[in-house]
């Protein structure tokens, strides 16, 4: 259980799922991720949101 001064670090009442994203960790992961190619159609879904996806597969599994 987070401590006083770390409990807003670690608030997740406003994501759709506990293990979407926060802005704090969006922020760390997204200069890692390759930008689109020039050229071809452009991208369907957000990044985030497949980010987010694979880190619940990752905590959760495939259930």
């Amino acid at each position: 259980m987070p401590s006083e001064e770390n409990r807003a670090r670690y608030d997740v009442s406003g994501l759709r799922c506990p293990s979407d994203l926060t802005d704090g960790e969006w922020a760390l992961a997204e200069p890692d991720i390759p930008r689109a190619r020039p050229g071809g159609s452009k991208r369907m879904v957000g990044v985030r949101e497949v980010v987010s996806g694979m880190m619940e597969v990752l905590s959760a599994g495939c259930r």
